[in-house]
């Protein structure tokens, strides 16, 4: 049996290989291709919705609340972390 398993592990990972090796290569000028250009254009053009609602708060290109509420979570996460007891069935007193 484990000898059918390991024929069958060598298979898929020739198999696998064969795939990789013959798998299209993103060609090196995709930068000047006219549709990634104008899909491009159109992501940087406004929403149909208020212009209120159409500015994304964003920090090193990644969402974020402006309130900072996010962040206020985390810390409060990190001191309730902090003032966990890390051995929490041993106590100093168990020393002496």
């Amino acid at each position: 049996m484990e000898m059918i398993i390991g024929i069958i592990f060598v298979a898929i990972g020739i198999w696998v290989y064969y795939e990789i090796q013959n798998a299209p290569l993103m060609p090196d000028d995709w930068e000047e291709d006219p549709e990634v250009l104008d899909f491009l254009e159109r992501m940087d053009e406004p929403g149909p919705w208020d212009e209120k609602h159409d500015k994304s708060f964003t920090v090193g290109g990644l969402s974020n609340d402006k309130d900072g509420d996010f962040m206020k979570f985390q810390k409060k996460l990190d001191k309730q972390k902090e003032d966990e007891d890390d051995y929490p069935d041993f106590h100093e007193h168990d020393i002496a």
